[in-house]
């Protein structure tokens, strides 16, 4: 993604939750060293639009506002539903 962030080598299975059941690689912020997203490897039908593509967390990123010049949380910013085509 950039030089900040940065994945492991080893191939992770998720065991709960939302990726259950499928492989994926861990992103890391290489400043702080925090989980930041994840990388989709493998995955049943449901999430496949979703393999290979760069996945974070939306409570661990920054976003700034050019419109209002400010930065908060993206946890508190609304992102539409759009389709990987749009």
């Amino acid at each position: 993604v950039t030089g900040d962030v940065t994945w492991e080598d080893s191939l992770m299975v998720g065991l709960e939750g939302a990726l259950l059941g499928c492989a994926y690689y861990l992103l890391f912020c290489r400043s702080c060293g925090l989980a930041v997203g994840f990388i989709l490897y493998s995955s049943g039908s449901d999430l496949a639009h979703l393999r290979d593509l760069f996945c974070f967390f939306k409570d661990s990123i920054m976003c700034y506002l050019l419109k209002n010049q400010v930065i908060i949380e993206a946890s508190k910013v609304n992102f539409p539903a759009v389709t990987l085509k749009e």
